[in-house]
C-alpha cells in the first residue's frame, strides 16, 4: 500500500495538471453560460418564506429590508426583541406582506428548535434559511483569562447555523429551497487576536461545502464570505483593536443587496466587496509573505495611518482597480519568493532540528498516529509525555517507547475535552522534566453520519470539544512554557479541513476550524513559537478501520501505513515546515477544489448516493 502511495505521489500530480489544463478551457465557458443563466433566471421571492438569524441589527437587520422590498414573508429571530419589532416595522412599510418575530438564543439546541417550528407552523413552508447570527471576540490567544470562556464564539457563530439548519433541512427539502451562510474573509484570511471567531468561520464555510456536496440540487446553498462591514460588530474600538483602520468598511445595505442578489442567483459563493478575494490569491501563492505582514502589523502600530471613511464609491473602485494590480505585484513577487521558499526548503532539510534531550507532549498517543509519533520521537533520543484516556494503551506504548530509545517516558491519563485535564497534564509534564519543546496535539474522534440522521444533534458536540478545543486548551497551558524554548507545536488536522468530504460535515468543520486557528496563532506568535499544521489523508487506525470507510464512501481511496505519516510528520516538524499535506498527492484535490469546486461537489454527491446503503437514499 505504501508503494502505492509513492507512485501516486510522482505520477498523479502531472496527469491531474494535465487533466486540468485540457479540461479548464470548456468548464470555465459553461460556468460562464451557466452565469449567465442564473442572472436571466433569478429567483422571484415575492410571496416566499424567508427565515433570518441575528436579524436586529447589521447585516441581518439590512437583509430582512432587502427581502421586504422584494415581497418576502418574513420570520426574524434574535435574542433582543425590541430591536426585532423595528426592524419588523420596518420591513412592513417597505413591502413585505407577512413579519413574525421570535425572540431567541441559537446557541441553545431547543430555542433553534422552537423558532423554526414556529415559523413553518405560522407560514406553512419555508424557502429560504439565512444563517446570519454571530458575534465577535478581539484579543490576543494568551491574554483570554478564562479560555473555556471563548466556547460562546463557537457556540453562537457555529453551532447556532448547524442547529437551525438540522431543523430547517425537512422544510427546505418541501420547498427545494436555499441556505445562506454568513461566514467571513477571516476564515480563510486568518487573523491575529481574532483566531477564535477565524476558526468558527473556517468552521461554517466547510460545514456548508460539505452540505452542499451531501444535498446535491435538492436544497441550494450560497456561502457569503463578506469582509468588513458597517454593523455593531464592526463600531466603536473593533476596528483600531483588529488593525483594520486602512481598511474601508462597506456599507450594511450594499452588502444585504448583494447577498440577496446572489441568493436569488443561486450563487455557490459570494465574496463582498469582490476586492478581498485578492487576499485568498495571496494566502494561497505566498502564505508566509501575509502571515509576516499581518505579524509585524500586529506587533509594530496600534492603528494604521490610512484610514479611510466607509464609502460605496471606494468599494466600487478597490473592485475594479485592486485585482489587476494585485496580479502584477503578484507576478513581480513570485519569482523572488519562490527562489526564497527554495533555499528555505534546502535550509530545513540541512538544519533539521536534532530532538535528543528534547520534551515532546503528545496527545491522544495511546493508539494510531499518535502513537506512532511517540515511536518516532523515542527512535531520535526525544524525552516523551504521553497523554491520552486509555492508560492501559499508554503503558504498552510508553514501554516500547523506552526500547525504542527515549531516555525518559512518562504517561498521564486525561481527556482533552476537560479544560482542567489540559491545564493538570501540561503542568505534570513541567514538573517532571522542567521544560517543554515540542507540543503535538494529535487526540480526536471522527464523526461520519449525514447531519440529518444526527438522532440528538447536541451529541455532536463532542467532535468539536475533543478534535477542536481539546487542541485549544492544551496550546493555552502550554504557550509560556514553549516561548521559554523557542518551541514547535504540531497540530493535526485533516485533509477534511481543506476539502468536502460528506457524509461528515461535523468532523470537517472540526479540522478546518483547527486550520484556522492555529494560522492566526502562527500570525501572533511569529518566530517565537513555531507551527506545523498537518493534513492527513486516510491513514491506517483505529479511527479508519470497521465500517468507517465504506460509510465515508472511501473504500477505494488507498490508506497510508500509519508509521509513513508518523515519520513524516516527524521529520516535518524538525525541518520548521508550516504545512504539511501527507501523502502529498491529497494535495491535489484542494487544487482541484479551488479550480472547479463545482465539479468537485458533483462528483462528491454523486459518489455519496450512487450505491449508498438505504436510509442515505432516503435521507437524500
Amino acid at each position: 500500500m505504501d508503494l502505492i502511495h509513492k507512485v501516486m505521489n510522482i505520477v498523479l500530480p502531472p496527469i491531474t495538471l494535465t487533466l486540468i489544463l485540457l479540461f479548464l478551457p470548456s468548464f470555465l465557458v459553461f460556468k460562464f453560460i451557466s452565469c449567465i443563466k442564473r442572472y436571466i433566471t433569478s429567483e422571484r421571492v415575492a410571496g416566499k418564506v424567508v427565515l433570518i438569524t441575528g436579524a436586529s441589527s447589521g447585516i441581518g437587520e439590512y437583509l430582512a429590508y432587502e427581502y421586504a422590498r422584494r415581497g418576502a414573508c418574513l420570520a426574524l429571530a434574535a435574542r433582543r426583541e425590541e430591536r426585532l419589532r423595528a426592524v419588523a416595522d420596518k420591513a412592513r412599510m417597505l413591502g413585505s406582506p407577512d413579519v413574525i418575530v421570535i425572540s431567541t438564543d441559537i446557541s441553545k439546541v431547543e430555542d433553534c428548535e422552537r423558532f423554526i417550528t414556529e415559523a413553518v407552523n405560522h407560514f406553512g413552508r419555508l424557502d429560504h434559511l439565512v444563517n446570519n447570527a454571530g458575534i465577535i471576540q478581539i484579543d490576543m490567544f494568551e491574554h483570554c483569562k478564562e479560555i473555556s470562556d471563548c466556547a460562546i464564539l463557537m457556540n453562537t457563530n457555529f453551532w447556532g447555523s448547524v442547529y437551525v439548519t438540522r431543523f430547517a433541512i425537512p422544510h427546505l427539502r418541501k420547498s427545494k429551497g436555499r441556505i445562506v451562510g454568513i461566514s467571513s474573509i477571516a476564515g480563510w484570511c486568518s487573523v491575529p487576536k481574532m483566531s477564535f471567531y477565524c476558526a468558527s468561520k473556517a468552521a461554517i464555510t466547510s460545514f456548508y461545502e460539505t452540505l452542499a456536496a451531501e444535498f446535491g440540487p435538492d436544497i441550494g446553498i450560497t456561502i457569503v464570505t463578506p469582509g468588513v462591514v458597517e454593523s455593531e460588530m464592526s463600531q466603536g474600538d473593533f476596528v483600531s483593536k483588529a488593525q483594520m483602520d486602512f481598511v474601508p468598511a462597506e456599507s450594511t445595505e450594499r452588502c444585504a443587496k448583494a447577498i440577496v442578489n446572489s441568493a436569488c442567483r443561486g450563487d455557490r459563493y459570494l465574496v463582498e466587496p469582490s476586492w478581498t478575494r485578492m487576499s485568498f490569491l495571496l494566502k494561497v501563492l505566498c502564505p508566509e509573505v501575509m502571515e509576516w505582514h499581518l505579524h509585524w502589523g500586529n506587533i509594530n502600530s496600534s492603528a494604521s495611518p490610512y484610514c479611510c471613511e466607509a464609502m460605496d464609491m471606494t468599494t466600487k473602485l478597490m473592485n475594479i482597480l485592486l485585482p489587476p494590480i494585485a496580479l502584477i505585484m503578484l507576478l513581480l513577487i513570485l519569482p523572488p519568493y519562490l527562489v526564497l521558499k527554495f533555499l528555505g526548503l534546502i535550509k530545513g532539510f540541512i538544519y533539521s532540528e536534532d530532538v535528543a534531550g528534547k520534551v515532546v507532549l503528545i496527545t491522544g498517543a495511546s493508539s494510531g498516529i499518535g502513537e506512532q509519533i511517540a515511536y518516532q520521537y523515542a527512535r531520535r533520543g526525544a524525552r516523551l509525555a504521553l497523554v491520552a484516556r486509555r492508560e492501559d494503551r499508554l503503558r504498552g506504548v510508553a514501554s516500547e517507547a523506552r526500547k525504542m530509545g527515549s531516555p525518559d517516558v512518562m504517561m498521564i491519563r486525561a481527556d482533552v475535552s476537560k479544560v482542567e485535564d489540559c491545564k493538570r497534564f501540561v503542568d505534570e509534564a513541567m514538573r517532571h522534566f522542567g521544560q517543554l519543546d515540542h507540543l503535538v496535539n494529535n487526540a480526536g474522534i471522527p464523526c461520519v453520519c449525514l447531519l440529518e440522521e444526527a438522532p440528538n444533534i447536541s451529541d455532536l458536540n463532542s467532535v468539536v470539544d475533543i478534535n477542536f478545543w481539546g487542541s485549544v486548551y492544551g496550546t493555552y497551558f502550554a504557550v509560556p512554557y514553549l516561548r521559554k524554548t523557542q518551541g514547535k507545536i504540531i497540530v493535526i488536522s485533516s485533509a477534511a479541513g481543506r476539502f468536502p468530504c460528506p457524509p461528515a460535515s461535523i468532523y470537517g468543520a472540526s479540522k478546518a476550524a483547527l486550520i484556522s486557528l492555529y494560522e492566526s496563532l502562527r500570525i501572533e506568535f511569529g518566530s517565537d513559537i513555531g507551527i506545523t499544521i498537518v493534513t492527513p489523508g486516510l491513514v491506517k487506525s483505529e479511527m479508519t478501520t470497521g465500517e468507517l470507510r465504506s460509510k465515508a464512501k472511501v473504500e477505494n481511496i488507498p490508506v497510508e501505513s500509519t508509521e509513513d505519516c508518523a515519520k513524516a510528520i516527524v521529520d516535518s516538524a524538525c525541518r520548521g515546515d508550516r504545512y504539511l499535506v501527507e501523502p502529498s498527492w491529497v494535495g491535489i484535490v484542494f487544487l482541484f477544489k479551488l479550480l472547479c469546486p463545482e465539479v468537485l461537489e458533483w462528483c462528491l454527491h454523486g459518489l455519496l448516493f450512487s450505491s449508498a446503503p438505504r436510509n442515505l437514499k432516503k435521507a437524500a
